[in-house]
């Protein structure tokens, strides 16, 4: 038996059962091509993130760790189905997930279409619609979580947004500190909006892992693709003092810029993933 459950949300959250049916709820999706999160990375077509051992981790749900007993969850009150939070569903080894959003609750008239029969009039004042695809699913023969989207999925697991976390205020300032920058017409931590606090992130961390050789080859590189941004050959430093030139030293620090070996037509990469 395969059952569909709805967590709800506000005072006395809770897990209640929807429905049960012997028929499958989600067709599995395909994970032949899944990779380890990364928060920079775009998924192309049929592709999957990935995490393992998430039962390990903080923000793992009960449902995941423990057997689930039908007979312990009521069937969920009428009265509570505007409290609805996202929808589960038990089937064979695996848990699948949807988050509940304005766009899918219809609060309308609709009009029933089935195959051979008359059309009907539905006067529904409460129809979530249940999509194709989940959000995510997690394998309990693996142990581990699928999805496709990080934050279709942050209010289910409450806790995982850590996986895309931007940089504080903090490390924004460590990074303007660093010996190779030179914040100059006072700009600050103030001034570094969301797309660059995450490019930091990831910067400090490739930059704390280089080597000396491997900084000493970093002017020459990204002088080659951003002539604009000021370096001064004295003092080691790059200019900063706007979001822009923040955002070139970041991708040169990042080594998101390339050359094609064909044309030799330089580019900028939006995402990357590492070929072993």
């Amino acid at each position: 038996m395969n059952y569909l459950m709805a967590k709800t949300q506000g005072r006395g959250a809770a897990d209640f059962l929807v429905i049960s049916q012997e028929e499958d709820f989600y067709v599995v999706p395909t994970i032949d091509h899944s990779l380890e999160y990364m928060d920079d990375y775009k998924l192309q077509e049929n592709e999957w993130f990935k995490l393992p051992d998430i039962c390990e981790k903080p923000y793992c749900l009960d449902v995941l760790t423990n057997e689930f007993d039908a007979t312990a969850h009521s069937n969920l009150p009428h009265d509570h189905y505007p409290k609805l939070g996202y929808l589960y569903v038990i089937q064979d080894d695996k848990v699948f997930f949807q988050k509940i959003t304005r766009s899918k609750i219809l609060q309308k008239r609709l009009i029933s279409f089935n195959l051979n029969q008359e059309p009907t009039i539905l006067n529904s004042e409460y129809v979530v619609v249940l999509n194709s695809e989940p959000d995510a699913y997690y394998n309990m023969a693996d142990r581990t979580l699928y999805f496709r989207c990080l934050s279709d999925i942050t209010n289910i697991f409450k806790g995982i947004d850590e996986l895309f976390r931007e940089a504080t205020n903090q490390e924004t300032q460590d990074f303007l500190n660093l010996d190779l920058v030179n914040a100059a017409n006072d700009f600050g931590v103030d001034q570094v909006k969301t797309a660059n606090r995450r490019r930091i992130k990831a910067a400090m961390e490739k930059y704390n892992g280089f080597s000396d050789e491997q900084k000493e080859l970093l002017p020459e590189y990204i002088q080659e693709y951003c002539p604009n941004l000021a370096y001064d050959q004295n003092t080691k430093q790059y200019t900063v003092s706007t979001e822009d030139e923040l955002t070139n030293l970041l991708n040169g620090i990042n080594q998101r810029f390339y050359t094609t070996s064909i044309d030799g037509e330089k580019r900028l990469a939006n995402s990357v993933t590492s070929i072993q």
